[in-house]
């Protein structure tokens, strides 16, 4: 008996080629990274607006209380520029460690972060003697005083802080 007869051998069959669905786990994956990034990304760019939106409304609300304090130093418009730089501050710093600065620690930490001397040292001084006088403020440099809190809103713009 032939040896080929006995074992009745059939030719080879190859598969068919595989399919394009379902999906193997690979493909699901690189999607599932896909997406992620691509959320990952529009929170991030909406974060980007909505700070640069928040940072335009600060600076023309700095540019309106320039204008107020030429017209009028008084310890409200004073005050008024305090609050701005705080809600920079905090929109800009982590608000754990901003939100319980008063008097020479907030002056210290905007000369820190505005690399300055001029607010614990210089015209900034006022921001904590300022509440404690009533009308007109005295001894107020207001042309040392503008560009200093000029300077501090723009690097702290410019520079995002220390959380963007």
């Amino acid at each position: 008996m032939d040896p080929q007869e006995a074992l009745q051998l059939k030719d080879i069959h190859l598969p068919g080629s595989p399919d394009l669905w379902p999906l193997a786990m690979g493909w699901w994956l690189l999607f599932t990274l896909i997406f992620l990034a691509l959320f990952w990304l529009f929170i991030v760019l909406r974060k980007r607006k909505r700070l640069r939106k928040r940072r335009r409304e600060l600076l023309k609300t700095l540019s309106d209380l320039e204008n107020k304090l030429r017209k009028d130093p008084s310890s409200e418009t004073l005050a008024e520029v305090n609050i701005l730089l705080r809600q920079l501050a905090v929109n800009y710093y982590p608000r754990s460690e901003i939100a319980s600065l008063t008097g020479g620690d907030w002056l210290h930490f905007l000369d820190e972060s505005g690399d300055t001397h001029g607010f614990s040292r210089g015209a900034g001084r006022i921001l904590i003697e300022a509440p404690y006088q009533t009308g007109k403020v005295q001894n107020f440099n207001i042309d040392e005083f503008i560009p200093l809190v000029r300077h501090w809103v723009k690097k702290t713009a410019q520079s995002g802080g220390g959380v963007v």
